[in-house]
């Protein structure tokens, strides 16, 4: 499996681990992998609570980790980035 395909850029010792299953109707062993996503395909998690406003800080980081990508506003990616406690 390439980490790569659904899942973003995942470090190949952080994806997850195959399952073995075997099948009914043919008894050779499948490997089922997790499915993937984008994170704006998936909804917020219901334990972050109510979505907080970012502040002047964290908006400038934001901006910065945008910059330095090549990018001329930030992104969600990049507002995660930045609003994700240190």
């Amino acid at each position: 499996m390439r980490p790569s395909r659904g899942m973003g850029a995942v470090a190949p010792s952080k994806t997850p681990k195959p399952k073995r299953i075997v099948r009914k109707d043919n008894p050779q062993d499948v490997t089922v992998f997790k499915k993937g996503g984008e994170v704006w395909d998936k909804p917020r998690p219901k334990d972050l609570g109510v979505p907080q406003k970012m502040d002047a800080a964290k908006k400038a980081k934001a901006k910065a980790i945008a910059k330095a990508a090549g990018r001329p506003y930030p992104n969600l990616v990049d507002n995660m980035r930045a609003a994700r406690k240190k």
